[in-house]
């Protein structure tokens, strides 16, 4: 599934990259970070929020995150770096979390084959489609994985040199072939009503 020697100058679809913060935004639990007006005081001395402008205003918050492996999901040519080694056109560099194999799948035989397959999403019946098998490797702590495709999460597109140090493998264009139709069938699926709607970009015979 991986090379044995990865590029380590670009980004390319299907990496895999270590220790990334996958933030939890529970609405309920989110703080706000803000100071306090030292020239004012009492029970009501002003309150301000932490805020900067950059592209539109941004807040400092505290939240919960788990430290984890995750996928790149942009496409290879979106992220490449280009003059100076910047990635230009795109503000984000987009990923999937990489989650430990489901304990219902890990005890039914059947189900983990079919997993670990990782078969053509377009076949009948396929099944896990949005799930992308990763086997035991070394370098993710000698245990399977499943790339999740519903748990995404972005960087900045300047995070791409730290990005860069934390790429631990990379996928051979086989398996990233495999990787690219599964997440583009996982996005992409219709539902009944926009099936029999007969749009003309389905073709004259719907999927």
């Amino acid at each position: 599934m991986f090379v044995e020697h990865a590029d380590m100058s670009c980004l390319r679809q299907g990496d895999i990259l270590s220790n990334l913060p996958f933030p939890l935004l529970r609405s309920g639990k989110l703080s706000f970070v803000g100071k306090i007006d030292p020239q004012t005081v009492g029970s009501d001395s002003t309150f301000t929020l932490q805020s900067e402008e950059m592209r539109g205003r941004l807040y400092s918050i505290q939240t919960l995150a788990r430290i984890v492996f995750a996928a790149v999901i942009s496409q290879c040519c979106d992220i490449a770096p280009r003059r100076g080694g910047k990635i230009e056109g795109q503000h984000t560099i987009a990923l999937a979390r990489l989650v430990p194999l489901p304990d219902g799948v890990l005890t039914d035989a059947e189900s983990l084959a079919s997993l670990r397959e990782n078969s053509n999403p377009f076949n009948p019946g396929a099944s896990y489609l949005g799930l992308f098998h990763v086997p035991a490797h070394a370098r993710l702590n000698g245990e399977e994985w499943a790339i999740d495709y519903s748990q995404p999460f972005c960087i900045p597109a300047p995070e791409l040199p730290a990005a860069l140090k934390r790429k631990i493998l990379q996928m051979t264009d086989e398996s990233r072939i495999r990787f690219k139709i599964k997440l583009s069938v996982f996005y992409g699926r219709l539902t009944d009503e926009e099936i029999i709607m007969g749009h003309e970009w389905l073709g004259p015979t719907n999927p």
